[in-house]
C-alpha cells in the first residue's frame, strides 16, 4: 500500500512538473510602472526581458508588493505588461480579498525589499501564479480567476491545489 501512495504521490508531482511550462517562452516583455499618487510622473518602464511567466512573475511580485499593502490597503503603484509581440497589455484584476491573500501567502508582513522582489518572495509560487496566468491569457481570460482561487482558498496548499488545477484545464 505504502508503494502505491509513493506512487501516486510520484505520478503527480511529474504531472504538475509538465504543467509548469512557460506557456509563451519567446514573449518580449516589459513591465510598466504608474504613480497614482504623483500624475505628473511619467509611467516608466521598470523591467524588461523574456518569456511570459519571467514577465507575469515580476507583474505579479510588484503588484503584490507595492499595489498590495502589508496591512491590506491600496498602495499608489499600478503595473501591466506589455507583451510586445501581441501588442496587448496584461494586467492583475479581480477580487482584492484575493489579492490581500496572496500578498500574505507571497511576502509575509514585509514592508521593505532589499533585493528584486521576486527574490524577496515565494519564488515558487510567484512562477506557478505566473505561468496560471499566462495559461489563461492564452485562453482569452483575465487574472480573476486566480484572485477568486485565492480568496475562496483556506490556506496557501488549498490555493496552489486549486492554482494548478486551473494550469491543468484547458
Amino acid at each position: 500500500m505504502a508503494s502505491t501512495r509513493a506512487e501516486s504521490a510520484s505520478e503527480r508531482k511529474t504531472n504538475w512538473s509538465a504543467a509548469l511550462i512557460d506557456p509563451a517562452p519567446e514573449a518580449e516583455w516589459q513591465v510598466w510602472y504608474e504613480d497614482t499618487f504623483d500624475r505628473e510622473c511619467p509611467r516608466q518602464v521598470e523591467i524588461a526581458g523574456r518569456g511570459l511567466a519571467n514577465g507575469l512573475a515580476e507583474l505579479w511580485a510588484r503588484h503584490l508588493f507595492e499595489t498590495v499593502q502589508a496591512d491590506g490597503q491600496e498602495g499608489f503603484s499600478r503595473f501591466d505588461l506589455w507583451w510586445k509581440q501581441k501588442e496587448q497589455s496584461i494586467q492583475i484584476v479581480g477580487e482584492w480579498e484575493g489579492s490581500t491573500r496572496l500578498r500574505e501567502w507571497v511576502f509575509g508582513d514585509k514592508r521593505q525589499a532589499h533585493a528584486e522582489y521576486v527574490q524577496e518572495g515565494d519564488r515558487d509560487l510567484l512562477m506557478t501564479l505566473a505561468i496560471a496566468h499566462g495559461n489563461l491569457v492564452l485562453d482569452g481570460r483575465t487574472s480573476e480567476a486566480i484572485l477568486a482561487e485565492a480568496k475562496a482558498a483556506s490556506s496557501r496548499k488549498e490555493f496552489k491545489t486549486g492554482l494548478m488545477n486551473l494550469i491543468q484545464t484547458p
